[in-house]
């Protein structure tokens, strides 16, 4: 097996052990940042303090753990922390470092157990991901220095995850009547709206684009709408757009998918009047000037709870998780000392 099965195994447990709580989601892409660069904390000592949570001294290398579970592209980028992104996976990562201490705490407070069952049973997985014992042991010695030191690590995840499970997760179950309920007082907005599914063609204007220029973009699509008409179904028409078109949907064939009105400029509305198979003349717009073919439409009507139940469940538990979790982060913060460096 992988020599990074153990290490992305405690990233999973010991990074994202609170991954629904209100720990900001966006995590920065490497198109987004820049090209990595040496992090001020690189020369830090991985014991240095870096906050104190009633007492508790929480350190460099623990920040790093985290840092590194929100920004998994860092072996990608030299093993750095993009400059960019530096300041803004530092502080959530300082937020769910905290954060886990906290929820840990309150676990030895109200005397929580990890049933040794379950403890066992992970442990066995673990072991057997490694080709030998040996592998197993060697990893575990180098990163945490004996399997006691280990097992201690493991056990205090589960339990920061037992507790968040307890207060966060299942308080933030949605019943069936309540999904119901729901649906019955907002059923205007679960109304689809009148769709078109469209391909186009499109020759845009230049930046900037005078009169002159303008008017060269809309000979071409003139001279390209006979080819466009002549097209006999949705492939004819796709490949032309493939060739000839100038907008982000030629890679698509020039699909759309499915256009809802009064999701499209006024000047396109005509689509929704078109019959499937039919091609609209030269339409013109800020970009530039258009040609759609109309494959199909869906008239408006009413969602029905079936439809939507399984989306609006997702949503409306996110909610719900976000502000559990942002009242039981408030309550446990409130009633510490958090000092960070």
């Amino acid at each position: 097996m992988s020599r990074f099965v153990l290490a992305f195994f405690l990233v999973v447990l010991s990074g994202t052990s609170l991954a629904q709580s209100p720990v900001p989601s966006h995590v920065p892409t490497p198109s987004a940042t820049a090209t990595a660069t040496v992090s001020p904390t690189a020369t830090v000592s991985p014991t240095a303090v870096v906050a104190r949570v009633n007492g508790v001294v929480l350190t460099q290398a623990d920040l790093d753990v985290k840092e590194r579970g929100i920004f998994p592209y860092f072996r990608i980028h030299g093993g750095q922390i993009p400059a960019k992104a530096q300041e803004e996976v530092r502080g959530m990562a300082m937020n769910q470092l905290v954060l886990d201490e906290l929820v840990y705490q309150e676990t030895r407070r109200r005397k929580m157990i990890v049933p040794e069952a379950k403890l066992q049973k992970g442990l066995r997985e673990l072991r057997g991901s490694f080709h030998s014992q040996k592998a197993y042991q060697e990893d575990i010695a180098k990163k945490y220095g004996s399997e006691s030191a280990f097992e201690r690590s493991i056990r205090r995840t589960l339990l920061i995850r037992q507790l968040w499970d307890q207060e966060v997760t299942r308080k933030s179950v949605v019943t069936p009547a309540e999904l119901r309920a729901y649906y019955e007082k907002n059923r205007a907005r679960f109304v689809r709206p009148e769709a078109a599914s469209i391909q186009s063609i499109s020759i845009l204007n230049p930046k900037n684009a005078t009169e002159e220029q303008k008017q060269v973009a809309r000979k071409q699509a003139e001279e390209l709408l006979p080819k466009a008409r002549a097209a006999k179904n949705y492939e004819e028409f796709g490949v032309l757009a493939e060739k000839v078109s100038e907008d982000p949907w030629r890679v698509m064939m020039g699909d759309h998918k499915w256009t809802h009105r009064g999701e499209v400029d006024p000047q396109f509305e005509p689509i929704f009047s078109m019959k499937p198979g039919e091609t609209s003349g030269v339409l013109e717009s800020k970009e530039g000037f258009h040609i759609l073919r109309v494959n199909d439409h869906q008239a408006k009507r009413q969602m029905t709870f079936a439809e939507i139940r399984d989306r609006l469940r997702t949503d409306q538990e996110k909610e719900r998780r976000q502000h559990v979790a942002e009242t039981f982060e408030k309550r446990l913060k409130m009633a510490a000392k958090i000092t960070t460096m």
